[in-house]
């Protein structure tokens, strides 16, 4: 009879080694190192081998409960082998990784942002459930979502298939707290993956940004995709909330534009102070796009424009790998820095976390006064940079 100390010893030897255990169960040991827990047996006079399952992931005890589970069927004339492909035909498909991950996603589709829902179904249903989708999840290890993760990474897809490792151990949780599970075997397994080199956005700096002003004002493609690039230059919000801007958020009296909560990273209402030449932007485009939901408005596909359409413009321009969307955001930040703007607004002015929890909730709001001067003084410096580039025109011979 085998003890947990003496299977830990075990070591493979050169050729396939049985260690006895009791009532016809034995651990069968490889050369190449696997164990495997075995049970020989009768039925109707001929001798069969009954795979119990593999050590580590099945222990002793739990080997020596499935091998009485097998002898009790045995007791009832039924063959162990036969019952073990019956249950696995009766698996209850609510308890299914991929049926558990809907679940859990249809529970959250009402409390997050569209993106953020579509980008993990995509995980799933591209990189997860073709593994993982059609197993009870009592039945999947550490090892089988590592698996998946690695594939990912092999694409190059890095950040995904770090993402899909902490995606997969929230559905084990979701699983724990339905009772049909007891433990979550993600954590750590990142820790396996490849580190990943964070990227900086790629930005120009702000002695190269008169010439990009130039290019960009006399961009010949669309206008509205012109005019969103402008309104990027004067807001530095992020692309996603300057595609997704509604007519009904700009509040004309007090020349601000009111982002709601939903719409925004932080998850938290925005307030963008627009100044004499954004207005002018949303002037000129109204009669365009006036009648519709967005301000940025599509005819073509009947959505508002694409983040594709701008870096598309941008390339356009010859400036392909050079700048981004994001990069608007950061040369801002930058340069407000340098000329002595209050650090605490133009954080709060580029949404980005300020304060403890509670100062959070209000800092879409702060030093509203000051961000409206900034943001006018902004508007009216990156005017200045145009005619930097008219100057440099003129002296041409």
């Amino acid at each position: 009879m085998l003890t947990d100390a003496q299977v830990r010893k075990i070591k493979p030897l050169d050729k396939k080694t049985k260690y006895s255990d009791e009532k016809g169960m034995y651990l069968e040991v490889t050369p190449s190192g696997g164990m495997h827990w075995r049970m020989k047996f009768r039925f109707n006079g001929k001798e069969n081998i009954f795979s119990i399952g593999s050590y580590p992931d099945t222990t002793l005890a739990q080997a020596r409960r499935i091998r009485d589970e097998a002898r009790l069927n045995l007791k009832d004339g039924i063959n162990p082998n036969e019952a073990k492909k019956q249950k696995k035909l009766q698996v209850d498909e609510s308890t299914l990784f991929r049926a558990l991950a809907m679940e859990w996603m249809g529970d959250r589709k009402a409390v997050i942002k569209e993106t953020t829902y579509l980008r993990d179904l995509s995980v799933f249903e591209k990189d997860l459930f073709p593994a993982l989708g059609d197993m009870p999840i009592d039945q999947i290890k550490g090892k089988d979502v590592l698996a998946c993760a690695k594939k990912i990474e092999e694409r190059g897809a890095l950040e995904m298939a770090k993402r899909s490792i902490p995606l997969a151990g929230r559905i084990f949780r979701f699983a724990i707290r339905k009772g049909i599970i007891e433990n979550d075997p993600t954590p750590h397994l990142g820790e396996a993956l490849k580190p990943r080199k964070v990227k900086n956005m790629a930005r120009l700096d702000i002695s190269e940004f008169p010439a990009f002003l130039e290019r960009m004002d006399r961009y010949h493609g669309n206008l509205i995709i012109r005019s969103a690039l402008q309104l990027m230059t004067l807001t530095f919000v992020r692309t996603a909330e300057l595609r997704m801007m509604e007519w009904n958020e700009i509040d004309y009296e007090h020349r601000l534009w009111r982002i709601p909560a939903h719409k925004m990273k932080m998850a938290m209402p925005h307030i963008v102070p627009l100044s004499k030449q954004a207005l002018d932007i949303l002037e000129k485009i109204q009669p365009i796009t006036g009648i519709k939901q967005y301000v940025f408005y599509n005819y073509s596909t009947a959505k508002p424009i694409s983040s594709n359409a701008l870096l598309c413009a941008i390339r356009t321009m010859g400036y392909n790998g050079k700048m981004t969307g994001h990069g608007f955001r950061g040369l801002a930040s930058t340069t407000l820095h340098e000329q002595g703007y209050m650090h605490d607004a133009i954080e709060i002015q580029l949404a980005h976390r300020v304060g403890n929890a509670v100062s959070q909730a209000y800092n879409h709001a702060q030093h509203l006064e000051y961000r409206v001067k900034m943001m006018q003084e902004w508007s009216d410096f990156i005017d200045g940079l145009r005619g930097k580039v008219s100057q440099l025109s003129d002296n041409i011979i």
